[in-house]
């Protein structure tokens, strides 16, 4: 990935901006509930790429895999660092399970509904699920419960205004990330 596809994926100036801006509150409350340690660095990965493929998916419709794909052996070996440095093994045996059972679960989903999920927001949830299940269950379940639920908010909001437009689902991915960010703000 160049800056050069990263600064198209993102779009005009008003979706740049958005994403500056968005950039060091999410960083600030992942230093906040994480906390200064070496696990800190794979959050703060997984932040920055939250607020760029929300800000990619709220305008194309689509989850880049040139960012998401590559990110998961990022995720994991800057977790391996932590686990061993640390000398704890169990979170990123939590964190692989979390993956391997949200991806399962979304890649369901993603085949049965057809105009549900896309693989693009499977992979996502399951790069997300890393970071959650390496907190916890609960907060697993909770990032992943408050994503969808501002999902079916959003898309009952743009049902109600009449902007929903024919087979145009809304975009899932931002909803997940900021999921998984309520959750882990209220751990």
């Amino acid at each position: 990935m160049t800056l050069a596809e990263l600064a198209a994926g993102l779009g005009a100036g008003r979706q740049r901006a958005a994403a500056a801006a968005a950039v060091p509150a999410v960083e600030a409350i992942l230093v906040w509930r994480i906390g200064w340690s070496v696990t800190l660095a794979a959050f703060v990965y997984l932040g920055v790429l939250g607020v760029v493929v929300s800000v990619i998916d709220l305008r194309t419709h689509r989850l880049p895999n040139w960012i998401v794909l590559p990110s998961y052996p990022v995720v994991v070996a800057l977790m391996a660092l932590a686990a061993g440095m640390e000398g704890r093994w169990w979170p990123l045996g939590r964190a692989a399970l979390a993956m391997a059972l949200v991806t399962g679960f979304y890649l369901v989903l993603g085949l049965a509904f057809e105009h549900g999920l896309g693989l693009g927001d499977v992979k996502l949830g399951g790069l997300l699920a890393l970071g959650l299940g390496w907190l916890g269950w609960p907060v697993l379940t909770t990032g992943v419960l408050v994503g969808w639920a501002l999902a079916a908010l959003a898309l009952l909001a743009r049902h109600a205004t009449r902007l929903a437009r024919r087979g145009r689902p809304i975009a899932l991915g931002p909803w997940l990330c900021f999921g998984a960010l309520v959750a882990i703000g209220l751990r």
